[in-house]
């Protein structure tokens, strides 16, 4: 099972299947993907669906509709929900702000306009040889999962940075992975450095930008 961090929030797994989760890539996957998992329908994590060949797209209705916009297939779009199983991949309620005012007020302070439609948000459960828990870009949660592996949004917001980051690092000892991946970080002007969660954590957090699991043990690449 090999593991890789593709920039913004987007998270590949090759495995038993190979799975690409948020598709707004800085990197680019390798080729063949089978399932293309997005969180919510903000750009920053559905922005380059359209850019893969391959992989039927498993989100919400609502996201589903932003990625056929954006130019995907509707024979390659999967409309999931809480609950449902594809392959081995769960999926579970998602805890992305979309529709939060709070979020809403935030981002038009700082940014001037109004935020693209997220749709309903999901998180996923990949099971494989090691398990991964993605949430998407949530700071708060309420699943009772276990997971090998968290995949962490870690970043500054422009209000109160640090009791933000102070709940980010309390979702994580709640979900109480072993080992933690940082993703979102590399998003100015929200960008923040993954380093501050080594000493934060007792989860190893996984440097770098990619890893295989073997026999149950973590080797960086």
């Amino acid at each position: 099972m090999k593991i890789r961090y593709l920039g913004h929030s987007c998270v590949e797994i090759i495995g038993r299947h190979h799975i690409l989760i948020d598709p707004d890539f800085t990197s680019d996957p390798e080729p063949d993907v089978e399932y293309i998992c997005v969180t919510h329908a903000h750009m920053d994590h559905i922005g380059r669906v359209a850019d893969l060949p391959t992989g039927i797209v498993l989100a919400t209705e609502e996201t589903c509709r932003a990625a056929e916009d954006l130019g995907v297939p509707r024979s390659r779009l999967q409309v999931v929900s809480p609950g449902d199983q594809v392959a081995n991949i769960r999926m579970l309620p998602g805890f992305s702000r979309v529709n939060d005012p709070v979020y809403l007020f935030f981002y038009m302070l700082f940014r001037r306009r109004r935020p693209e439609p997220g749709g309903k948000p999901l998180s996923f459960l990949v099971e494989d040889e090691a398990s991964l828990l993605h949430i998407g870009d949530a700071h708060e949660v309420d699943l009772q999962v276990n997971s090998d592996i968290l995949c962490l949004p870690w970043r500054t917001t422009p209000f109160r940075p640090q009791r933000y980051k102070e709940m980010i690092i309390k979702m994580a000892e709640q979900l109480n992975a072993p080992y933690v991946l940082p993703i979102h970080y590399d998003m100015p002007p929200t960008d923040a450095d993954p380093s501050e969660l080594w000493t934060e954590l007792s989860a190893f957090v996984l440097r770098g930008k990619e890893w295989r699991f073997r026999n149950h043990r973590l080797i960086s690449i």
